[in-house]
């Protein structure tokens, strides 16, 4: 029932948006993350594709929205047997930020995105073993989205959120995403 309330809520966000401004966007991004004592954690690369809106409160001022598919990878490592396992965690994520527009073309946003898990994988369960996954984070977002052609831009922004499941905590990441704008 939660699902569906959150899926209602974004369907109607992106209706709401693309009645304004409409994106397709797609790229990659750098995800770490803490680990309990006694392993290591190594940053990898993950991807993102979605859709976003932009819905202009003012001249200045404009809500950012979407949907977006995003991959949340982190590679652990013990420190006493050197064994390795690839952690994949995939959400379904809805931002909702804030954006100062500089320009019609250019602008920063700060927010929030409400991420539901749609999938949880180790690789080895010997070195962890994925327990208390949240089925929802909050992750934050602070970006710069510009156009440097009519219809094509660039997406750069930095997430951060807390705890994850029992023992990984403090996850961040840096992106680079292509927009395609349907204005």
């Amino acid at each position: 029932m939660k699902c569906l309330k959150i899926f209602a809520l974004t369907s109607l966000i992106s209706v709401c948006s693309m009645a304004i401004g409409f994106g397709v966007e797609g790229g990659f991004r750098q995800q770490s993350g803490d680990v309990p004592t006694g392993l290591s954690s190594s940053s990898q690369v993950g991807y993102t594709l979605g859709a976003v809106g932009y819905l202009d409160i003012s001249e200045k001022l404009a809500v950012r929205s979407g949907v977006m598919y995003t991959q949340r990878p982190l590679k652990i490592e013990s420190d006493l047997t050197k064994d390795s396992t690839n952690v994949n965690l995939t959400y379904f994520d809805v931002p909702l930020a804030l954006m100062l527009k500089f320009e019609e073309w250019m602008g920063v946003y700060a927010g929030v995105a409400l991420s539901v898990n749609l999938d949880k994988s180790s690789s080895n369960t010997n070195v962890v073993k994925l327990q208390d996954v949240k089925s929802m984070v909050v992750p934050f977002q602070f970006g710069v989205t510009f156009k440097f052609m009519p219809e094509m831009g660039l997406n750069l922004y930095f997430e951060q959120f807390g705890d994850v499941a029992d023992g990984l905590k403090s996850y961040r990441s840096v992106g680079a995403n292509l927009l395609f704008t349907m204005d």
